[in-house]
């Protein structure tokens, strides 16, 4: 991706808040911290890319881009090398011990 495009931002994705309460780059920023805090058991990260895209990282230092949350999830797959279910209830456990 080019810098322009990075700089124009994300397109709008039907994950989107409906509402304008936060600005566009806290709600952005919220949201990677929501999307780490899902991803965390499976030794996941997601940092953000120049405001447009997501970076997907393993625990091997192996990294992927992502344009939006549903291929977020699919990078993250491809990362672990096997399907990540949502409902896990390891994953929920570790969700529901959180503050």
């Amino acid at each position: 991706m080019c810098g322009l495009c990075g700089l124009l931002g994300e397109d709008a994705h039907w994950t989107d808040p409906l509402g304008n309460d936060l600005p566009r780059r806290r709600e952005r920023l919220r949201r990677i911290k929501a999307i780490n805090l899902v991803i965390a058991p499976f030794r996941l990260s997601v940092a953000d890319f120049q405001g447009a895209s997501y970076l997907v990282q393993g625990p091997t230092g192996r990294q992927e881009m992502a344009n939006g949350l549903e291929q977020l999830w699919h990078q993250a797959e491809s990362i672990l090398g096997r399907a990540l279910d949502p409902l896990d209830t390891q994953l929920l456990d570790h969700l529901e011990a959180q503050p």
